[in-house]
């Protein structure tokens, strides 16, 4: 559940020719507003049982995010991916550039994200590459959002709207055997930086 800082390399041609096509295809202005976020407290939590456990998941902001999937894993995530199937990897604001992502390559795997950018091209301050790139932990709200998640593939302009929630989970006799926060920051990278999201609606579009 984590978002790595930038690792600064050469990238060599080969390493980013497979994604090269539709990175050229990425349209700036449709993923330049920062992801809308506004605080709640109080709400109850979000209850549902899965695979004999009861899972809880307590709200702690509306959110809505539009960018473009760099990464997107939904295999053997971790031992509670049946709650929290799916990560998805967007970029948006200076990062979603076709001149940035033209030298940037992206990995996700164990819950994390990494990225390396070698350094040519546009260059920005101390945190703002790192403040554009995140990765999600996803929670379907309903089973139509399942199967629109589903079609998410790399390089897909995607908006994600729902909340913000810490997830808690618990066995058969009430104890709690899993509990993990959302961030609530897009500035935060390492353990616990991701933000973990009980998605309401998407839309997916392909560029």
């Amino acid at each position: 559940m984590r978002r790595l800082p930038a690792l600064v390399g050469i990238a060599s041609i080969a390493l980013l020719g497979g994604c090269r096509d539709w990175r050229a295809r990425v349209d700036p202005s449709r993923a330049a507003a920062e992801p809308e976020q506004v605080a709640v407290a109080g709400e109850p939590p979000i209850t549902f049982e899965k695979k004999g456990h009861e899972v809880l998941l307590t709200p702690r902001a509306t959110y809505r995010i539009t960018g473009y999937a760099v990464e997107t894993s939904r295999h053997l995530l971790d031992q509670w991916d049946y709650v929290l199937p799916m990560d998805l990897a967007l970029v948006w604001g200076p990062v979603a550039d076709p001149a940035v992502l033209g030298r940037m390559k992206f990995h996700l795997s164990g819950r994390y994200v990494s990225w390396w950018h070698d350094g040519g091209g546009p260059m920005y301050g101390q945190g703002v590459l790192e403040s554009h790139v995140a990765n999600n932990h996803l929670v379907p709200a309903s089973d139509d959002v399942a199967k629109e998640l589903s079609r998410i593939r790399v390089g897909d302009l995607v908006t994600l709207r729902g909340k913000l929630v810490d997830v808690e989970i618990r066995d058969r006799s009430g104890k709690v055997v899993h509990r993990s926060r959302t961030s609530t920051s897009r500035g935060d990278i390492g353990s616990g930086a991701c933000e973990q999201i009980w998605v309401e609606a998407v839309d997916v579009e392909r560029p």
